[in-house]
C-alpha cells in the first residue's frame, strides 16, 4: 500500500495538524449530504492537539505521497471516570450489576457501610465539583442550577452526553477521589466507580429508612447530607439518566471490571471522502492498539484489557471497523438527555493478547495487502481466516435483511448488496486457496516420496 502511516506529536502537529482537523470538516459535510446526521461529532483542533501531547492517547494518520493527510484515528485510554469519553460506565448498571456487587460482600453490613460511606464522599466531590465550577463561570453568580437551566434551555443541547456542566462535574468530582484515595480510604477510587449511579433514595431503601433508629450515626449523617443536597444533586441526576433500550443478548460480568485505565477506546476514524482507499481505518487502527496494548502489558500486574467503542447504530461503516477488531458484544443505550448510541465492547486477557495481535495483523495483511514487519502466513491459516470473515459476513447478510432500510442503505451505500458481493468474492478465494492446498500437499508428498527412494 503506498502511504506511510504517521503518529501526529508536539513535534510533527504544524505539518499536519490542521490537515486533520480540515479532514474532519470535511468528512463531516460529506455524511450529512448523504443523510447521515449526528454520526459524527468533530473532535476540534485544540483537542486534536491536546491528544498529540497526551501520554494516554494517540493520534495516527494515513499521509499519501504528497504529504497530504488522507485518513486518521484517535485511540484514548485514561479518561476520567464516568466522563464523556468512559465508555465501561454502559457496563455497570442496572439491578444485575448491583445483585453483583452485593454478592462479593461478605456482609450486608459491609455492603451498606461502604455504600453510605462512598455517598458521602460523593457528596463531598460534588461540593468541590461545583465550587470549582462557579470560580470558573462566575456569570452563574455562585448558582449551580443557573447553569443547568441554560444548558436546558439552550436550543439543540437539552442537557445531552456532551454537556459542559455534567462533563466538568464528573471530571472535577473524579479529581476529588483521586486526590483522596490514600490510607483511610483505601477502596474510594473502586467503590466510587461500582456505586455511581445509587441515589439517595436508592441508599435509603437499603437502610430500610422506616426502621432507622435516631442514635445511629451514620444514618443521622446520611439524612443531613441529603436533607442538604438532595435538591440540586438529585435534579441533577435526573437531567440526565441512562437506559438500555435492550437486553444484552451476552453475559455482562466478563466486563464488569473494566475501567478507563484498562480500556482501549477506538474513539474516531475518518477518511477523506475523495480517496477511499480500502482498510485504511483498520489499518490505523490495528497500529493504535498494538501501541496500546504492548504498552499496557509492560506492567506485570495488568491482566486484562478491553476494547471499546462508541457509534451511532446507522453508521455500519464504523460498526464494521469494530467489529473487525472483535468489538461484538454491544449495547444500544440512551446517553444522558440526548441521542441513543451503541457500544461495542470486547475483553483481551494478558496471555492472549499476543495472539490476538498477530491474527489481527494476518488479517490486516490478507485483506488490505498491509505487510510491513513480512509476517509469515501459510495457505491454510490463509482459509481459516477468509472462512471466518465469511461466516461474518453472512451472520451480518442476514441481519440486515431483517434490518429497517435506514439500517440496511446508509446514504449511497447498499450494505446488503455489497455483503452479497463480499459473500460471493471470499466463497471463491476459498475454493481458490484450497485447491491450492492440495496441489501443494500433492507436491510434498511426491517431494518426500523422490528423497525416501534417494531419487534425484
Amino acid at each position: 500500500m503506498n502511504i506511510k502511516i504517521v503518529e501526529l506529536t508536539k513535534d510533527n502537529e504544524k505539518d499536519y495538524l490542521d490537515q486533520v482537523s480540515d479532514l474532519e470538516q470535511v468528512v463531516l459535510k460529506n455524511m450529512e449530504e448523504r443523510g447521515q446526521i449526528g454520526q459524527l461529532f468533530p473532535t476540534g483542533k485544540e483537542d486534536i492537539s491536546s491528544y498529540a501531547h497526551s501520554e494516554e492517547n494517540t493520534v495516527l494518520l494515513a499521509i499519501d505521497n504528497n504529504e497530504k493527510v488522507i485518513a486518521a484515528t484517535y485511540i484514548t485510554q485514561g479518561q476520567k471516570p464516568f466522563t464523556y469519553n468512559d465508555i465501561t460506565k454502559y457496563f455497570k448498571y442496572g439491578e444485575e450489576y448491583n445483585n453483583y456487587v452485593k454478592s462479593t460482600y461478605k456482609t450486608q453490613e459491609e455492603y451498606k457501610m461502604d455504600i453510605l460511606d462512598t455517598y458521602q464522599m460523593k457528596i463531598k466531590a460534588y461540593k468541590y465539583a461545583k465550587q470549582k465550577i462557579l470560580e470558573q463561570y462566575p456569570e452563574y453568580d455562585k448558582n449551580i442550577m443557573a447553569f443547568l437551566k441554560h444548558e436546558l434551555n439552550e436550543e439543540n443541547n437539552r442537557y445531552h452526553e456532551k454537556s459542559i456542566l455534567r462533563e466538568l462535574l464528573n471530571t472535577y468530582m473524579s479529581e476529588y477521589i483521586s486526590n483522596n484515595v490514600g490510607p483511610e480510604h483505601p477502596k474510594l477510587q473502586e467503590n466510587y466507580e461500582k456505586f455511581y449511579w445509587f441515589t439517595s433514595s436508592e441508599i435509603a431503601e437499603e437502610f430500610n429508612k422506616t426502621n432507622i433508629k435516631p442514635n445511629d450515626k451514620e444514618a443521622v449523617e446520611f439524612e443531613e447530607i441529603q436533607a442538604k443536597e438532595q435538591h440540586e444533586y438529585e435534579e441533577l441526576l435526573k437531567k440526565g439518566p441512562l437506559i438500555i433500550h435492550e437486553k444484552s443478548t451476552f453475559d455482562m460480568k466478563k466486563y464488569y471490571s473494566a475501567k478507563t485505565s484498562n480500556s482501549i477506546e477506538l474513539d474516531t476514524y475518518i477518511t477523506d471522502p475523495k480517496d477511499r482507499r480500502e482498510g485504511l481505518a483498520k489499518i490505523l487502527v490495528l497500529e493504535g492498539i498494538t501501541k496500546h496494548m504492548q504498552k499496557f502489558f509492560e506492567n506485570p500486574e495488568n491482566k486484562e484489557i478491553f476494547l471499546c467503542s462508541t457509534l451511532h447504530r446507522n453508521n455500519l461503516s464504523s460498526k464494521y471497523v469494530s467489529e473487525f477488531f472483535g468489538l461484538k458484544d454491544s449495547l444500544y443505550v440512551k446517553r444522558r438527555d440526548g441521542r441513543n448510541r451503541e457500544v461495542h465492547i470486547c475483553k483481551v486477557d494478558r496471555n492472549e493478547y499476543k495472539k490476538y495481535l498477530i491474527h489481527q495483523r494476518k488479517k490486516v495483511a490478507i485483506f488490505y495487502g498491509y505487510n510491513p514487519t513480512n509476517i509469515d502466513i501459510t495457505t491454510q491459516e490463509k482459509i481459516e481466516i477468509f472462512k471466518e470473515q465469511l461466516a461474518y459476513e453472512k451472520s451480518e447478510m442476514e441481519r440486515l435483511k431483517g434490518a429497517k432500510t435506514a439500517q440496511a442503505f446508509n446514504g449511497k451505500i447498499d450494505f446488503e448488496k455489497r455483503k452479497i458481493d463480499k459473500v460471493k468474492a471470499l466463497n471463491k478465494k476459498i475454493s481458490e486457496l484450497q485447491k491450492e492446498n492440495i496441489e501443494k500437499n500433492e507436491e510434498n508428498k511426491n517431494q518426500d516420496l523422490l528423497e525416501e527412494l534417494n531419487f534425484d
